[in-house]
């Protein structure tokens, strides 16, 4: 019995990708603590506040340089990757997707910088940020086309070794420029941070001249240039507008309440991001892999995924929760200590947060754009106002109560939405079959 037990969970995907994974995660673990902590010391809650400003509208231009393509190239390439014409037409039609994108973005950011700089930041002194992440935008599409190939070719140990190179470089670029000069060094980083992840493509550079080489533009293929294309509604509400969201409800809480307020929410943010890098890669690397290929049934993976992911993370969680003041000391600083009221909201909405993300990725594998952006729709519209709501009430921990309102409403709106795919009686008899 003990050895069935056992073979069955060596031939579970999740199991398989999650142990390799884990090497990665916890290298960016590490190094995000290390950020953190050097961030703390060298800028503290105000400076905090401002690289999260920062954050969110980079992401924003990330998510936008991809225009969605990323999930796209790994839907069909995981499709169509034992089909040698049919992947150097994704390939070859994905590239010049990506290029495109990049360059056309580049042109908008050297444009419209001081806009930019006085939108993010209300003064136009960080207006050469702005410039050089006009570089930096097409090295950072080309290389999210790179890593998305390999997710498509479940390239698990290649995208493991990039993700913990990157990691380390990163870390040690920002840790650097913020010793020298603080505030502006951080924020220097933050947009120089893209070439450095393209560079880290190069540690593997026979696989990266292999899939070069299926590059051609006469094999672009104008159906799958649309396709690609395609992707970008559905990812420009969750990819694009909800940094802008949260740049705003940020910007309100230093208007009304503070920008101290506002650093203890970042940090927050941060806490929490780096608790849940574990499984937003297991999102890329496992779920939407396998909702793209033909013939999967949602409620296998996703159930799936919640007896096996969500037991590990009730109990981080937990542990989290009851050390967060050993936590802050360590990560942050004593000047962060406010923050701990926020924990018990934070990693509750979190967990909900986890729960519909995994449901949510069946709009994006099976391309089901407009049902995907009115629910986008809804969730971001929940977010802003019942937070901007809150904080008027129950000043900054209104923030995170909002985070966890919104993402169990949400929840129930993904649940109601699938209910069919997850709940209908031949699919639970066909899951229980499978399971035994």
């Amino acid at each position: 019995m003990f050895k069935g037990g056992l073979n069955k969970l060596k031939s579970n995907e999740l199991i398989r990708v999650a142990s390799v994974n884990s090497l990665s995660v916890l290298v960016r673990l590490i190094t995000g603590f290390v950020i953190s902590k050097f961030t703390a010391i060298f800028i503290g809650p105000s400076g905090m506040a401002m690289t999260g400003n920062l954050s969110n509208f980079t992401q924003s231009v990330e998510n936008l340089s991809s225009l969605g393509f990323k999930n796209g190239i790994i839907k069909y390439v995981s499709e169509y990757k034992d089909d040698p014409d049919e992947f150097k037409k994704i390939v070859s039609s994905g590239f010049f997707v990506a290029l495109s994108i990049g360059l056309l973005l580049s042109f908008v950011l050297l444009v419209f910088s001081n806009t930019f700089s006085v939108f993010v930041f209300n003064t136009k002194t960080y207006t050469y940020l702005f410039r050089v992440s006009a570089f930096m935008v097409p090295l950072f599409s080309l290389q999210v086309f790179f890593i998305a190939i390999y997710n498509g070719l479940k390239q698990v140990h290649v995208i493991v070794l990039i993700n913990i190179i990157a990691a380390i470089a990163t870390a040690i670029l920002i840790i650097y420029l913020m010793y020298i000069n603080q505030l502006q060094g951080a924020l220097l980083a933050m947009v120089m941070t893209p070439f450095v992840l393209f560079a880290t493509l190069f540690f593997k550079y026979k696989l990266l001249i292999k899939i070069f080489k299926s590059i051609s533009i006469v094999s672009v293929s104008k159906d799958f240039f649309l396709k690609i294309v395609s992707f970008f509604s559905m990812t420009l509400f969750s990819g694009i507008m909800a940094p802008l969201v949260y740049l705003g409800i940020r910007n309100y809480v230093i208007e009304h309440i503070g920008v101290d307020q506002a650093g203890y929410w970042e940090g927050m943010r941060k806490i929490s991001n780096y608790f849940m890098l574990f499984v937003f890669s297991l999102f890329q690397m496992y779920v939407l892999p396998e909702l793209s290929q033909k013939n999967s049934r949602l409620r296998l993976v996703v159930f799936n995924f919640y007896k096996t992911v969500l037991p590990v993370v009730l109990v981080c969680y937990l542990a989290i929760y009851f050390l967060r003041y050993f936590i802050i000391k360590i990560v942050l600083t004593e000047a962060f200590l406010p923050m701990q009221d926020l924990f018990l909201w934070q990693l509750l909405g979190d967990f909900f947060r986890i729960m519909f993300l995994v449901i949510s990725y069946q709009f994006l594998a099976k391309k089901m754009v407009w049902p995907y952006i009115l629910c986008e729709v809804i969730y971001m519209s929940l977010i802003y106002f019942i937070s901007i709501y809150f904080i008027d009430l129950f000043g900054i921990k209104g923030v995170v109560q909002a985070h966890t309102l919104a993402c169990f409403v949400y929840l129930l709106v993904l649940l109601f939405v699938f209910k069919k795919p997850l709940f209908r009686k031949q699919d639970i008899i066909q899951s229980t079959d499978y399971e035994d």
